[in-house]
């Protein structure tokens, strides 16, 4: 009882749940485009690749305006719908996620690709399915209630890119490519498997807040 006062006296700001579903929105609007780009870079005008990169960069622009408003936010904030620290967690790594793939994304104006492996197309697979996952992790953080379902979904996933980061390396090394080609996308897998990461850390974390609620 005593907690149902607290909240009607001093309701908690909801807001923030508004910023990183937002944020969320980005990320994945951001993973569309790069899909895109990946699975049709061979076949694709210079004009429109020019163009998914300037979108991603945007999205990217975006995130960032949302996480730093969401730190402005907290520090006016007196009581948090959540625990302060979650929230700035939850949002520092979904904006890592966004900023991961603006990266990988500028790597490929920077070096001029224009052909990937396959392997990179999978992992553009991946990070989409397990950040579609995070999405209903984060909505559900309104309602406090979390699906352990989803939550082992993501953690699956996340071994997953493991297994293709591994083969990717094996893949890289075996075939007879260029020092050069081995470099850039050796840089490309670790971004890529970074960003699976990242997204995978938002669902720990929010396993975490699960645990404490109770």
């Amino acid at each position: 009882m005593g907690l149902n006062i607290l909240d009607l006296l001093l309701p908690r700001e909801t807001k923030f749940f508004d910023y990183m579903e937002q944020q969320v929105v980005c990320l994945n609007k951001a993973i569309v485009v790069f899909k895109k780009l990946v699975h049709n870079i061979a076949s694709m005008s210079e004009k429109d690749i020019a163009a998914g990169l300037e979108e991603i960069k945007e999205l990217e622009r975006k995130g960032d305006r949302l996480e730093m408003q969401i730190f402005s936010e907290l520090n006016k904030t007196f009581i948090t719908p959540i625990d302060r620290e979650d929230i700035h967690l939850l949002s520092i790594n979904i904006d890592r996620a966004l900023d991961i793939l603006n990266s990988i994304s500028r790597k490929v104006g920077i070096y001029n690709i224009r052909e990937v492996p396959s392997n990179v197309c999978e992992f553009s697979i991946l990070i989409e399915k397990i950040a579609g996952h995070m999405d209903v992790l984060v909505k559900q953080l309104r309602k406090k209630n979390y699906s352990e379902e989803i939550m082992i979904k993501m953690h699956d996933i996340e071994n997953e890119a493991d297994e293709l980061f591994r083969k990717s390396m094996a893949d890289l090394f075996a075939e007879k490519n260029t020092s050069v080609h081995i470099i850039k996308f050796k840089e490309f897998y670790e971004h890529l498997e970074s960003a699976v990461d990242a997204i995978d850390y938002v669902g720990k974390l929010i396993r975490h807040i699960k645990v404490k609620i109770g």
